[in-house]
């Protein structure tokens, strides 16, 4: 999908994963509570759309928090949610490199998750 970014900008860590049991309990049931769980983590940079770009990548959808790029990876296929430090998203859309080339970039659109509480 995105050719020829500078890798020196991927200067964070991206867990990506799923929700799980995690070891907390809950006091009132004592049944685990549910939890991020990790499966793998990448190196990222934060990708900057234009609004013509916007407008074609995701329509009027404003809930889009943001766009990442990370190195050409097939597993971000099997995964729905991304810890961006301490916070929780949900992979929107991904748009996957062909992965012919070593330099290819996958852009991956977050939208934040909404708690209660």
């Amino acid at each position: 999908m995105v050719k020829g970014l500078n890798p020196a900008r991927m200067r964070k860590r991206a867990c990506f994963g799923h929700l799980g049991k995690s070891k907390q309990v809950n006091p009132n049931t004592g049944r685990p509570l549910q939890g991020f769980m990790v499966d793998f983590e990448v190196w990222y940079g934060e990708y900057t759309l234009t609004l013509n770009q916007r407008l074609a990548y995701h329509g009027l959808d404003k809930d889009i928090a943001k766009v990442i790029f990370i190195r050409h990876n097939n597993k971000i296929a099997d995964v729905q949610k991304v810890k961006l430090g301490e916070v929780l998203y949900d992979i929107h859309e991904v748009q996957m490199d062909d992965g012919l080339t070593a330099d290819g970039f996958d852009l991956v659109a977050l939208k934040k998750v909404e708690t209660n509480g």
